[in-house]
């Protein structure tokens, strides 16, 4: 059964490609059973075993034509970025092609297939296949912000009639007479029908603006932690800035880290936003959190690394009856006012800050 299927698809495909060679050689009046059959190498008894007729045949080519086209035009516009220019690329090549094989294009577009079984889906191939590859560059139109789903469904209804029109006149009737000359005439149609917009910036959150702030071009996440503080108080911001951050024994019991993921930041925000309008980042680097995380390691130390990574001595709060430790204000980015939107940077700033103190407290 199974070498059945594989003959009759190998004889389909001999008497397809016979057929397909006429039609760009010879064009559509020297389409027949017997002129494919001799093409083929087979009797036109034989075709009759695979095929209804010669418009069964001229369906098939039709389905090979197209998927020929569409390699075409992918091998001349593969290289380019996406956009306007890839758009007029893409129709030009599809224009190319027909121009290139004009036998095949009256297959497409003057023959009548009215005999042809599944009529309807040979005429939706023809008729949708520029949209079809065009329809990526048209998203990406569309997305962002170039032209509206409106105008671009319009400029996208013209074009399907307006291009092969254009061909019918060109190839059929020598208008214009040159082949520069009808690109022109499809560039000047283009500009008309493809109306561009000019993109509005996208509107930013406060959330991306909070991010770009931490995690810019100079401090990336693969190099540097960052957490954020919450506090009530511009002051208590302000203190923080100038003379370090100071918690209680514990510095992730006052800080969050964070990643530079917008959905992770929502969420971290929502939650500790009722803590305080003020936002302050802190970031340190990553190799020098491990320089002294190795360093407790080889020692086999019972103590965090933050509270290494102190300039002055730990102070024990009697209230909190355990000891208050201060990071350095070089590890201290920033705050943020999430409320008001502003923005306030700390100008000694400095994550890879390492300071023989901190060699010291180890040694205590």
């Amino acid at each position: 059964m199974r070498n059945k299927l594989l003959k009759e698809k190998r004889m389909r495909g001999y008497f397809i490609e016979a057929a397909k060679q006429i039609l760009k050689g010879e064009g559509i009046d020297s389409m027949s059973v017997r002129n494919i059959s001799d093409h083929a190498g087979y009797s036109y008894a034989t075709l009759y075993n695979y095929f209804k007729d010669v418009a069964d045949v001229i369906n098939e080519c039709i389905k090979d034509f197209s998927e020929e086209c569409q390699e075409y035009v992918a091998s001349k516009t593969k290289s380019l970025p996406d956009g306007y220019e890839k758009l007029r690329a893409i129709i030009h090549s599809y224009i190319n092609y027909f121009l290139e094989y004009p036998s095949v294009f009256d297959v497409f577009y003057l023959e009548k297939i009215n005999k042809i079984e599944k009529k309807k889906d040979t005429s939706e191939l023809i008729v949708y296949l520029l949209e079809n590859l065009c329809s990526n560059q048209w998203k990406y139109l569309i997305d962002n912000g170039y032209i509206s789903s409106q105008n671009a469904n319009k400029a996208i209804s013209f074009l399907r009639f307006q291009i092969p029109g254009l061909l019918i006149l060109h190839i059929n009737r020598g208008y214009p007479d040159s082949q520069k000359e009808f690109l022109n005439l499809v560039d000047n149609q283009l500009e008309k029908i493809i109306r561009l917009d000019t993109p509005q910036p996208k509107a930013i959150s406060l959330e991306e603006k909070i991010l770009r702030f931490i995690f810019d071009d100079k401090y990336s996440s693969n190099q540097y932690y960052f957490f954020i503080h919450y506090t009530r108080e511009k002051s208590s911001a302000d203190s923080i800035l100038e003379t370090g951050f100071k918690y209680i024994e514990s510095f992730h019991n006052s800080a969050e880290q964070i990643i530079n993921d917008k959905l992770d930041f929502v969420y971290k925000h929502n939650l500790y936003k009722p803590y305080g309008s003020y936002i302050v980042v802190i970031g340190i680097s990553k190799s020098i959190f491990e320089k002294y995380a190795n360093l407790v390691r080889e020692r086999k130390m019972n103590i965090y690394v933050e509270n290494i990574l102190c300039d002055i001595p730990p102070e024990y709060d009697d209230e909190a009856e355990e000891y208050r430790y201060t990071l350095p204000t070089q590890y201290v980015k920033g705050y943020i006012n999430h409320i008001s939107g502003e923005f306030f940077s700390n100008k000694h700033f400095n994550p890879d800050y390492d300071s023989p103190n901190f060699l010291a407290n180890l040694n205590q």
